[in-house]
């Protein structure tokens, strides 16, 4: 009879303690558990430590198992992901989230993983490379918002020199949105300067390449100064019959300033057009600015 009671009480034992231990492990969850990691990741990025959130953004994500990545928590995680890649300037991170996610996400969260990639790519400023990068979402472009596919479809003229196409496109969209006036206004002024000839007047004025270019300054230092050189050689060359070396030197150097004059004024050109240029895209990064 007192071995039953003890057996009993050992069952009894057991039973209390393994109770016990099934209590604590209740009480103290998991630190791996997805709701504490998401938890986690939105402290450290409320609190600014962007690269330990991502970390955590990270890690939840890939707890996710492709029933719940249609739930609140992982599409807040990839908008999350994609501010601290924009804060970072991170365009390897942007590159890593679409490569592995962009699938998953919803359409509201594309747009803005689009967004954040189209304005690193647009400050590159390459248009081949912005072209590929339509080419990407084209089947996902129709459900976009229209704001962002007139930036996309603006920024594409842009990067390609589409002035026409870009005078046509910003007139409409300044009707009713006024944050493309300025880039409208730029279109409107917007004016070319031929390389060719430029150096053309150069060479048959001196200076003249570049107050066609819009710099009479140039122009008038350039013209008195090589003027000066050439009226040099020619006086010192008839007092001295051409038989001394000041005429050969100041025609060696009226020469020279003659040649960097022509060039200078090919190149006085090229930089008024990409001044005209920069001036575009800097009005387009402000579009990026304010409507993100």
């Amino acid at each position: 009879m007192k071995k039953h009671f003890f057996y009993i009480f050992i069952i009894f034992l057991a039973l209390s303690v393994h109770a016990q231990n099934n209590q604590k492990s209740s009480a103290t969850p998991s630190p791996y558990d997805p709701d504490i990691l998401k938890a986690f990741a939105d402290s450290l990025y409320e609190e600014g430590f962007l690269t330990q959130a991502e970390g955590e953004y990270k890690r939840f994500l890939f707890t996710q198992t492709e029933e719940l990545q249609n739930n609140a928590n992982f599409q807040l995680s990839l908008l999350a992901l994609t501010n601290i890649y924009k804060k970072q300037n991170d365009t390897n991170g942007i590159d890593w989230l679409k490569e592995n996610f962009y699938d998953s996400a919803t359409i509201p969260v594309k747009e803005k993983m689009n967004f954040t990639q189209a304005c690193f790519i647009f400050k590159t400023r390459s248009p081949q490379d912005f072209s590929l990068f339509e080419a990407s979402f084209e089947q996902d472009k129709k459900n976009f918002t229209v704001d962002f596919t007139n930036l996309i479809d603006t920024s594409v003229l842009v990067l390609h020199n589409d002035i026409g196409g870009l005078k046509n496109q910003c007139a409409r969209l300044s009707i009713t949105n006024p944050d493309y006036e300025k880039l409208n206004t730029l279109c409107v002024n917007y004016k070319t300067k031929s390389p060719g000839l430029a150096l053309f007047l150069s060479t048959i004025i001196p200076g003249s390449g570049k107050w066609y270019t819009g710099s009479f300054g140039a122009f008038a230092s350039s013209f008195l100064t090589i003027g000066s050189f050439v009226a040099g050689t020619i006086i010192t060359g008839n007092q001295t019959e051409w038989k001394s070396w000041q005429p050969y030197v100041f025609g060696t150097c009226g020469l020279v300033l003659y040649i960097s004059e022509i060039y200078g004024a090919y190149q006085s050109a090229k930089r008024y057009n990409d001044a005209q240029f920069r001036a575009l895209c800097e009005a387009t990064d402000k579009l990026y600015e304010k409507e993100y």
